[in-house]
């Protein structure tokens, strides 16, 4: 066929026929409960969240102004991916013969990871076209000597690599480490601080709230080492590019088929992640996706390698192919689950059963932003989560949304763990919760506790302490403790190795005690330190509803326990 001596044609075929693949499997695909939460973010754009930048925010705003439901949600990340592959395409050299187009492709379709985020609405997917951008712009710069124009489009695809995802700064740092020449050439600082002050919006946002992210990700994911998380994080490497093409890749990377400053570039970013994440392994969970940057300079060294030799290319189109059917597979059971596999992608019949045991009333998950960001999606009514002392902090924790609970009638969608007489659990399609009916709920979660005069110490087990507190309440509402079904009270909350081990209640409101909006109040509190405790500790205060584990609403200071 004419149409198809042309490469060059056969390459937006291809790439088209791509597109409408994504763009179908974009509206037939559920979605994970992590893009429901983006999808949240988008309701309420902000030059920052708890997790990530707002780049995705964005993207799925826009995306949702044209199309509906998941499609929406979806559609700017299916295109952007386009864009991705174009600059891609002109790191290759512009390949325009057919082999050459079939084995560019082939390569593209080959990486489980770019098949996945061409359809998924994640961070990862502006990421990925900001790395290839970055990439090319990079090498603009180097061939054009660094003027004035290309350092201030260097510097912008600096910011926005940031604004897609932290991980940027890895991708930026490990190529000014490939070539030191930059800290000689003055487009280089012009570059940086164009993209510094461009990236200011996000700074400050992390500033005026704390340094949520920041302190999340540098502190927060810090686990007890495991075996498993090292040998987890080497074998997910091999799977997500591709472990037919594996071995070929790392035979080009010994080969070295791309040579000069972008080359050098490939390599200390490739290896210079892979270093970075196998520390990070002995700190806790590496999750898959973030090495995700390196499917790009994969691409172009297996590419660049088949235009070197036949055999190497000729294997390399055979084994792209067949990892080609085997993700198309995979697509295929994601969108229409025929073999009944279980994922986050066909699970949401649990929302409407849950909603229907909720019988018009909003429901409050206790410690899963996941779950009330899917359920809002999918049963077409607000939701709402908390987090307690058990869980990790998230962007509801920074809105103000719960304030539309306060004194309603709420169903709490509580874990297993919930330690509760009243409560009755219950058997979901695939998920369970303990779940209680609650009238008067009071909300109280953004309330401060401060510690007044310090606390003292060494503390005894079984000792009685008073310690001297000043509450605050910002929100626009009173606060009444001890009434309603799950009547407000506080605790103590003993904190060690990041885990909260004891959080005794504290005895010092009577029933009906009311926090004023806007207002404090200076009271005594007392409470019995546990038999069990001994040790150094982390010590704070916390609001809780009954039985329910208490938040922490104080700063934590430490504390000493003796031994009996």
């Amino acid at each position: 066929m004419r149409f198809l001596d042309s490469g060059q044609k056969l390459l937006w075929a291809l790439l088209g026929i791509w597109l409408a693949v994504n763009l179908l499997q974009a509206g037939l695909t559920e979605l994970d409960p992590d893009e429901a939460y983006y999808w949240m973010y988008s309701h309420a754009l902000d030059w920052g969240y708890f997790d990530h930048p707002p780049a995705v925010a964005l993207l799925i705003r826009l995306g949702t102004a044209f199309a509906p439901g998941t499609l929406g949600i979806r559609i700017g990340f299916a295109l952007l991916q386009l864009g991705c592959f174009y600059f891609v395409w002109l790191l290759a050299g512009r390949p325009s013969q057919k082999k050459e187009v079939l084995t560019f492709v082939g390569l593209l379709a080959a990486m489980p990871l770019l098949e996945v985020y061409g359809f998924i609405a994640t961070p990862d997917g502006p990421l990925l076209f900001f790395t290839a951008l970055f990439f090319w712009l990079y090498q603009r710069f180097l061939d054009r000597k660094g003027r004035w124009v290309e350092a201030l489009l260097l510097g912008a695809g600096m910011a926005a690599l940031l604004y897609s995802k932290y991980h940027g700064v890895l991708l930026i740092f490990f190529i000014l480490l490939s070539n030191l020449k930059l800290l000689r050439r003055p487009g280089f600082y012009l570059a940086s601080i164009f993209g510094f002050l461009l990236f200011l919006p996000h700074l400050y946002w992390q500033y005026a709230h704390g340094f949520p992210s920041f302190l999340y990700h540098l502190k927060g994911r810090d686990d007890a080492y495991e075996l498993k998380f090292t040998i987890t994080y080497v074998l997910n490497q091999m799977v997500i590019f591709s472990p037919l093409l594996f071995p070929f890749l790392v035979q080009a990377l010994r080969q070295r088929p791309v040579e000069g400053a972008l080359g050098r570039a490939f390599y200390f970013v490739i290896y210079g992640f892979w270093a970075f994440f196998f520390y990070a392994s002995f700190k806790g969970h590496v999750e898959p996706q973030w090495t995700a940057i390196l499917s790009i300079p994969f691409v172009l060294l297996l590419y660049r390698q088949s235009q070197i030799s036949e055999r190497f290319g000729r294997m390399v189109r055979i084994l792209s192919a067949i990892t080609i059917f085997l993700i198309l597979l995979a697509r295929l059971e994601l969108a229409f689950n025929w073999a009944g596999t279980k994922t986050e992608f066909n699970r949401r019949q649990w929302v409407y059963e849950l909603q229907a045991l909720a019988e018009g009333k909003p429901v409050l998950f206790q410690n899963s932003y996941r779950d009330a960001s899917k359920f809002q999606f999918y049963a077409h009514q607000p939701a709402y989560t908390y987090t307690d002392v058990d869980y990790r902090h998230n962007q509801f924790d920074i809105w103000d949304w719960e304030k539309a609970l306060h004194n309603q009638t709420v169903l709490i969608g509580g874990r297993l763990s919930w330690q509760c007489e009243k409560c009755r659990e219950v058997g979901l399609t695939r998920k369970d919760f303990k779940i209680q009916m609650v009238d008067s709920l009071q909300i109280a979660q953004k309330v401060g506790i401060e510690l007044r005069n310090g606390i003292g110490g060494p503390w005894r087990p079984g000792e009685q302490v008073s310690l001297p507190v000043l509450l605050s309440n910002p929100y626009p509402h009173d606060i009444r403790f001890g009434t309603g079904t799950l009547p407000l009270h506080l605790s103590a909350v003993f904190y060690q190795d990041a885990v909260a081990r004891s959080t005794p209640s504290a005895q010092f409101l009577k029933a009906n005690t009311l926090l004023m909006a806007g207002d404090s109040l200076a009271l005594e509190l007392q409470f019995t330190v546990p038999d069990s405790l001994a040790g150094p500790y982390e010590f704070g205060l916390g609001v809780c509803w009954g039985d329910l584990p208490p938040l922490l609403n104080s700063k934590l200071v430490e504390v000493e326990v003796a031994g009996k």
